[in-house]
């Protein structure tokens, strides 16, 4: 299968890769920062545990991105690879969410946030099938998809820097 043209795509994997870098360091020292909070809540572990796999998925995409002349099955193959690890750190939150009774979440709450957590990976999946089949639009999904995993990765920061000491 041939290659993708990603070369106007370079410049937004390259500067994509830099922000997840930078995001997932922030993550690490709010979690460092209230680790003792998080540990002694029930889902928070999990909870931050797949927002730093979420953010990695970017990571780890994007840099797939700029190997040159990648045959487009094998970046989309490394796309929705990446995205299922992610998935399993989310399946874990998500159940450990669930079975949470120190969150202070009614039950509408916790459902809206595992579907936020799962739903973010859903233009990775479809952009990477969408790549893998030799389809070029599977790469606008894939972006949609990094935007909306930072937007969930940016709210869950903040729920482990601030909303975890109100």
């Amino acid at each position: 299968m041939d290659s993708l043209d990603l070369d106007g795509w370079h410049d937004f994997a390259a500067a994509t890769a830099g922000v997840a870098g930078a995001l997932a360091g922030l993550i690490i020292v709010a979690v460092s920062v209230n680790v003792k909070q998080i540990i002694e809540g029930s889902a928070l572990p999990a909870r931050a545990g797949a927002t730093i796999a979420s953010i990695a998925v970017i990571l780890v995409s994007a840099m797939a991105m700029l190997i040159p002349t990648q045959p487009a099955l094998w970046l989309g193959l490394e796309i929705v690879g990446f995205t299922v690890v992610a998935l399993l750190f989310q399946a874990d939150a998500a159940v450990r969410i669930l079975r949470s009774h120190d969150s202070g979440l009614t039950l509408g709450r916790k459902i809206g946030t595992i579907v936020l957590g799962v739903g973010q990976f859903s233009g990775l999946l479809i952009g990477g099938a969408l790549i893998m089949s030799g389809d070029a639009s599977g790469v606008f999904h894939v972006a949609a998809g990094f935007i909306a995993i930072f937007i969930v990765a940016i709210v869950n920061a903040w729920v482990l820097m601030v909303e975890i000491l109100r």
